[in-house]
């Protein structure tokens, strides 16, 4: 086995257990603050916090990662990850949860780095194929947390998935301390801020950083956060409300995987892009009618599915035209202004369930998932994933 198949290995695993720390309490946030009394606008703006922190610190990080090794942040994200949930378990009450949830965007800040460097294992032809594996990795790294978080909840409470988070980020830390990091230039000369300009104004990441913030803002309000209050609403039980998130990741680590190996290589990755933006618009108009645990398991298959098919594939995409060596300012700049969308959507959506009600919510966000299916066919040019030779 080569380095760079070595590398991959290593750093696929540290991203499962860093996703594993960042998502397995997340099925509990809002039903633990409706517990606590909060009103849906509080709920909006504990999960934007973990956006507001995105927004902030993507491009710095994103430059930084430019110029200094990687692996320093791969480390410090998880750590993060770790403490954010440490933060929320010591103290359980709506301030602790905002404090919480903003050091996780300061984890997930260093995602950064993450997808640039596994992108370097790869050649840069296969860049989507490389977005793709990785997500595979966030993905599978999140269905195991909500099964084992689910099978606590039910047995202990809420609070030991807030446990198993903790433990999770802690394993990441100490597993990417093996972490094998780029070859730098040692004349490497930091990224100028016209340089960045320029980076920024390639009109590939343009286009695909605003359809990434349009999905992230569908995402944060609807699977991501308030389908729990919807599931509360139903009925569901603590280990069903993880269980749902199971049903959610299922099939999209089956597509991810797909995407890796075949689809992306006889599919124009313009025309998924399209679909994953109809399927979640799909969801977002069906799932309020829905009364059953079972309907509520099939429409998060949905949304998995469309997740997969919008934000893997464009963060991908967003970086083909970019050179190697200032793919970290374009990775950084891309999710920097996605994270506008991760704080946009759970503050619009408690707001809108605060004014109108839960079921208008959601129906917005199939507005805004229509409008984005719109604007990928019109401005997202045509991709697809060239074969490997020999």
């Amino acid at each position: 086995m080569d380095k760079a198949s070595v590398s991959r290995g290593i750093l696929f695993f540290v991203s499962t257990a860093f996703w594993f720390a960042q998502y397995a309490y997340t099925p509990y946030v809002n039903p633990e603050l409706l517990a606590m009394g909060a009103s849906a606008s509080v709920m909006g703006f504990v999960g934007g916090a973990y956006g507001f922190v995105q927004f902030a610190l993507r491009v710095p990080i994103g430059i930084g990662s430019d110029r200094w090794q990687r692996k320093f942040f791969i480390c410090v994200g998880s750590l993060f990850a770790g403490l954010a949930a440490l933060c929320m378990l010591v103290f359980y009450s709506p301030a602790g949860f905002l404090v919480g949830r903003g050091l996780a965007g300061v984890a997930s800040s260093a995602w950064v780095p993450y997808t640039v460097l596994y992108a370097s294992y790869y050649k840069p032809e296969h860049a989507t194929r490389a977005m793709a594996m990785l997500n595979l990795a966030n993905r599978a790294g999140r269905i195991v947390a909500y099964m084992m978080a689910g099978a606590l909840a039910a047995n202990f409470g809420p609070r030991a998935a807030f446990v198993l988070s903790a433990a999770g980020g802690f394993a990441a830390f100490a597993i990417s301390l093996f972490v094998r990091d780029e070859r730098l230039p040692t004349d490497r000369k930091p990224l100028t801020l016209r340089e960045f300009t320029h980076v920024a104004g390639d009109r590939n990441l343009q286009v695909t950083t605003l359809l990434a913030t349009l999905a992230q803002v569908v995402a944060f309000a609807t699977y991501s956060t308030f389908a729990a209050n919807h599931a509360v609403y139903i009925g569901a039980s603590a280990a069903q409300l993880g269980y749902m998130n199971v049903a959610m990741l299922a099939p999209s680590i089956v597509l991810s995987y797909c995407l890796s190996k075949y689809i992306l290589l006889r599919v124009d990755a313009k025309l998924l892009v399209v679909a994953g933006f109809f399927i979640t618009a799909l969801y977002c108009a069906v799932l309020p009618y829905t009364s059953t645990i079972p309907q509520l398991y099939l429409m998060q298959s949905l949304a998995g599915m469309g997740n997969t098919l919008t934000l893997s594939l464009l963060m991908g995409l967003c970086i083909r035209n970019v050179v190697v060596e200032k793919r970290g300012a374009a990775m950084g700049f891309f999710q920097s202004i996605y994270g506008i969308g991760i704080m946009a959507g759970p503050l619009a959506m408690g707001f809108l369930t605060d004014a109108l009600s839960l079921r208008m919510g959601f129906f917005v966000m199939a507005v805004v998932a229509g409008a984005s299916m719109l604007s990928a066919m019109v401005f997202l040019g045509k991709n697809k994933e060239a074969k490997e030779q020999g």
